[in-house]
C-alpha cells in the first residue's frame, strides 16, 4: 500500500477529493492534508509520501515553490498538480519541474483513477528495481565479506571495497565463526544446514554476513569479542535443538581489531573445526578450549594396554581410555591421526596375545570388523568405547587359557594394591575361586606361597621409597601395608639382611636422622 497526501487551502477541496473514490482499493493510504503551503511542505519532509496533489495558488508558499522545495531537501515522490483554467500556465511550468501532471478542478473521477493507476505502476515498478539493486547490493557484500575473510584479492582493491561497504570502523572487534552440522547429520544436505543458520543468527546484530564454505557456514561477527559471542551463540544453538532436534557445531576464531587481521580469525576457526573430533563432547569449540589443557599428558603405551588385558584389568582399561583422550587433546591429533594410532595399536595388541595364546576368539576376522568400526566412528566418544570393548574382547578372549594368567592378574592386583590389608581369602572371593585351590595355582606360577610373593613387593616398594624420598621410617611402613614398625624392620632384615635405617645409610641416600 503507497501513501498519498492532499494540499489545498481550501477544505471543501480537500473533503471533496478524499471522497470522491477509493483511495485504498486504489492502492494507497491518504496520510495528513496539507492547509496551506507551509503546512504541506512540513507534512511532506514529515511524512514522505509517495504522491502528493497539491494545489498551484495557495497563501505562504505556492504550489510551485513547495515542489521546488521539496525536492531541493531529497524529496523522490511524485506530484499532481490542481489547478484551474485560469491557471493553466502555472500547470506547464510545473509539467517542466518533473511533476507527474495537472487535474482541473473540479477533479473528475476517472481522470483522477488514471493517473493513479499509472503513478501506481511506476511505484511498484521503482520499488521492485529499488528490491532487485538492494539484493544483489548484499550479493556483494557477502562476497566481498568471503574474500576478505579468506585473505583473496588486491589488498588496495579490498581496502576500496571495504570503505564503499562501511565495513571498517576504529576500534572495532571481528571475529569468525565456522558453522557445521554434527557428524551423521550432513547427508541430510546443505539446505538443513542453511535454514538452521538461520535460525542460530536471527535477530543476531552482531553478525554481519554469513556464506557457505563447501559443507560449512561462516559467520562474520562484529563488535562482540569471542567469549561473549560464544555465550549468546550457546542459547541460539540451543533454539536450534528445539526446532530440528540436533544442534550445529560452531568453532570461534580470535579476537582481531583490524577488517585487515580478519582472516587470521578465520585461520584460527578453521584450525578448532579440525580438533572437533577430539572435542566432541563440546558443541561450541573457542581457544579457551586448548589454553586449558594445562600438564602435558603422558601416552598410552600398548605395553601398558596389554598388561592390562592380560591381567583383567577392566577399570584400568577404563581409565586408559580416559587417558588416551586426554593425550590426544593434549597434542591435538586430527581424527585421521587418532585413528591410524589405534588401528596401528590393536593390530600389534592382537598380533602379540596371538603368540601368547592360542584362542579361537582371537580370530582375525573378528579383529577385521573392530578396525571397520574404529575407521567408521563418528566421534571420539564412539571411537574409544569400540576401543575399549575391543580390548575387553582380548581379555575375556585369553581369560579361559590356563590357570597361569589368572595368577598373572592375581598378582598385578597385588601389585597395585600392595598398601591395603590384602588377604587371600579377599581376593580368592573378588576372583570368584576357592582360596585353597587359588593358593596351590599362585605357589605353582610363582615358586612362592602368596604371603611371601607380598612380603617381597611390599620390601621393594620400601627400598624404592628409602631411596627416591626423605620419608621418615614409620611413614613408609604404613604406606606399604605394614601397620606396625617393628614387623617391618623384621619383614625388612629377613629380605634385605640389614635394617631400613642403615639400607638408607648405604644407599647414600641419608642426609640425617630420618627415623
Amino acid at each position: 500500500m503507497f501513501t498519498a497526501m492532499i494540499i489545498d487551502d481550501e477544505k471543501t477541496v480537500r473533503d471533496g477529493i478524499e471522497e470522491l473514490i477509493q483511495w485504498e482499493k486504489a492502492g494507497f493510504r491518504l496520510g495528513t492534508s496539507g492547509k496551506d503551503g507551509r503546512d504541506g511542505l512540513a507534512n511532506i519532509l514529515r511524512e514522505n509520501p509517495d504522491l502528493v496533489l497539491i494545489d498551484i495558488k495557495m497563501p505562504g508558499l505556492s504550489g510551485l515553490e513547495v515542489i521546488k522545495e521539496a525536492k531541493s531537501q531529497g524529496f523522490s515522490g511524485h506530484f499532481l498538480i490542481l489547478t484551474g483554467y485560469s491557471e493553466f500556465e502555472y500547470a506547464r511550468t510545473a509539467l517542466s519541474m518533473g511533476v507527474e501532471g495537472y487535474l482541473l478542478k473540479p477533479i473528475d473521477e476517472d481522470e483522477l483513477l488514471e493517473y493513479l493507476v499509472k503513478i501506481k505502476n511506476k511505484l511498484e515498478e521503482s520499488h521492485s528495481l529499488a528490491r532487485y539493486h538492494s539484493q544483489n547490493e548484499d550479493k556483494a557484500r557477502q562476497e566481498l565479506l568471503r574474500r576478505v575473510v579468506l585473505g583473496e584479492g588486491d589488498p588496495k582493491e579490498l581496502e576500496r571495497d571495504v570503505a564503499l561497504y562501511h565495513l571498517t570502523l576504529d576500534g572495532d572487534i571481528f571475529c569468525i565463526a565456522v558453522c557445521r552440522e554434527e557428524e551423521g547429520e550432513a547427508d541430510r544436505g546443505s539446505r538443513n544446514l542453511h535454514e538452521k543458520v538461520r535460525v542460530l543468527t536471527q535477530g543476531d546484530t552482531s553478525c554481519i554476513g554469513k556464506f557457505p564454505i563447501e559443507d560449512q557456514v561462516i559467520l562474520v561477527g562484529r563488535s562482540i569479542e569471542y567469549g561473549r559471542w560464544k555465550e549468546r551463540l550457546e542459547k541460539r544453538n540451543k533454539r536450534v535443538e528445539n526446532y530440528f532436534g540436533t544442534r550445529l557445531k560452531i568453532a570461534i576464531g580470535n579476537n582481531v581489531r583490524r577488517w585487515q587481521e580478519i582472516f587470521c580469525s578465520y585461520e584460527s576457526a578453521r584450525y578448532l573445526m579440525d580438533q572437533a573430533f577430539i572435542f566432541d563432547q563440546e558443541d561450541i569449540l573457542t581457544i579457551d578450549l586448548i589454553c586449558g589443557l594445562e600438564e602435558k599428558r603422558e601416552a598410552v603405551t600398548i605395553e601398558w594396554l596389554e598388561m592390562l588385558i592380560e591381567v583383567g584389568e577392566l577399570g584400568g582399561i577404563r581409565k586408559a581410555m580416559d587417558m588416551l583422550r586426554d593425550y590426544c587433546a593434549w597434542n591435538l591429533l586430527k581424527e585421521s591421526e587418532i585413528k591410524l594410532m589405534l588401528v596401528q595399536d590393536l593390530v600389534q595388541i592382537h598380533t602379540r596375545l596371538g603368540q601368547k595364546y592360542a584362542s579361537s576368539s582371537l580370530s582375525k576376522e573378528a579383529l577385521q570388523e573392530v578396525l571397520k568400526k574404529l575407521t567408521k566412528a563418528e566421534d571420539m566418544k564412539s571411537l574409544l568405547e569400540t576401543y575399549e570393548q575391543a580390548l575387553a574382547g582380548l581379555s575375556q578372549a585369553i581369560g579361559t587359557a590356563g590357570g597361569g594368567n589368572i595368577i598373572r592378574r592375581v598378582y598385578y592386583y597385588m601389585e597395585k594394591n600392595y598398601d591395603k590389608d590384602l588377604k587371600l581369602e579377599t581376593i580368592a572371593r573378588n576372583f570368584n575361586y576357592n582360596s585353597a585351590y587359588l593358593g596351590k595355582l599362585f605357589r605353582k606360577e610363582m615358586g612362592e606361597n602368596f604371603n611371601n610373593s607380598l612380603d617381597m613387593i611390599r620390601i621393594n616398594n620400601a627400598r624404592r621409597l628409602l631411596e627416591e624420598t626423605d620419608l621418615k621410617v614409620y611413614q613408609i611402613s604404613e604406606m606399604v601395608g605394614y601397620g606396625s614398625i617393628d614387623y617391618f624392620y623384621m619383614k625388612f632384615k629377613k629380605y634385605v639382611g640389614i635394617s631400613p635405617k642403615e639400607y638408607r645409610k648405604n644407599t647414600g641416600a641419608d642426609s640425617g636422622s630420618r627415623d
